[in-house]
């Protein structure tokens, strides 16, 4: 049996395990859950919601739902993708009220650094001669503008495909829909990003 067949076996048969051990409140099964899985959730609050402590009660708010919906949880799709869907779910909530609407779309997206710092989505590095780094701010700043004019559909699915590098399969999963609307709505939000940074993009 090919190797990779046998680790994603192990991979299953171990999700299964932790699944029975969640199901069962094991507390420190659920610790090691949201170990696990907290800092990305953050990550992507922080991208669509735009606020550092309003993704901090978003990722509390998503890991309660988590504990609370385990007894229902039928592993029809990964623990992740089933957190993660969870995740965009209370974002989508918490970006429900026009207000809440309008100070998302003047928010910047923001990524992390090695270190774990946040910082603009990052750009092609500049050359360091001054009038480049400029040119290189302006294309940050561009994009920043550009991403933050997205709908918030389009956002969701530039920021799970482009910033966190999900699979098609995933984000359908995430999103609810299908493969073929991942793949069209993508092809939108890039074509609107591609619209929006004409004349400044290299």
């Amino acid at each position: 049996m090919p190797w990779w067949v046998v680790g994603r076996a192990a991979t299953l048969e171990g999700e299964a395990l932790a699944v029975e051990r969640l199901k069962a409140r094991d507390e420190a099964a659920f610790e090691e859950l949201v170990g696990r899985h907290e800092r990305e959730v953050f990550q992507l609050a922080r991208r669509l919601l735009g606020d550092h402590e309003e993704a901090l009660d978003a990722t509390q708010e998503v890991f309660l739902r988590v504990f609370r919906g385990l007894p229902s949880f039928r592993g029809q799709a990964t623990l992740r993708t089933w957190i993660w869907g969870i995740a965009l779910n209370v974002c989508r909530t918490r970006l429900g009220s026009a207000q809440r609407r309008l100070q998302h779309h003047r928010t910047p997206l923001l990524t992390v650094d090695r270190e774990g710092d946040e910082c603009p989505l990052p750009l092609p590095d500049a050359s360091p001669g001054p009038e480049q780094a400029t040119y290189g701010g302006e294309l940050r700043r561009a994009l920043e503008r550009a991403l933050a004019a997205l709908s918030p559909e389009h956002r969701e699915v530039v920021v799970l495909r482009d910033v966190h590098g999900l699979e098609y399969e995933e984000i359908a999963a995430v999103l609810g829909c299908a493969l073929g609307t991942v793949k069209s709505r993508l092809g939108r939000a890039r074509a609107a990003l591609r619209q929006a940074l004409e004349g400044v993009w290299p």
